[in-house]
């Protein structure tokens, strides 16, 4: 740990959705996938828009899956992330990727 690692480059695919779907709480803006080295892809990415506080801001959900909860005591449905960058640097690194992947094929549509 604590050894910085050379980050691969990351070639990010992105669609575009024509117009935005409800999402939750969050408008659905589009879809990527983002390829690692040329020999990886984690794919299901969304990119949403929320509003907060009067502002809205774009960003990127990585894919993540729903956890039952077996013992039925109404507890709230929780959501654990299934890929997802590991060090702060690379979080910024790919999602930098993808919000530029995106401003670009958005302004082609």
């Amino acid at each position: 740990m604590g050894e910085i690692h050379e980050m691969p480059d990351l070639e990010p695919r992105v669609k575009v959705c024509r117009q935005p779907l409800a999402y939750g709480s969050a408008q659905l803006l589009g879809f990527a996938e983002l390829v690692i080295g040329g020999s990886f892809v984690i794919r299901d990415i969304r990119i949403l828009k929320v509003a907060k506080e009067g502002a809205e801001s774009v960003f990127v959900a990585f894919p993540s899956r729903r956890w039952n909860n077996s013992n039925g005591d109404g507890e709230e449905k929780k959501y654990y992330d299934v890929a997802f960058p590991i060090t702060s640097q690379s979080y910024r690194e790919a999602t930098g990727a993808i919000l530029k992947a995106f401003e670009e094929a958005s302004a082609k549509a």
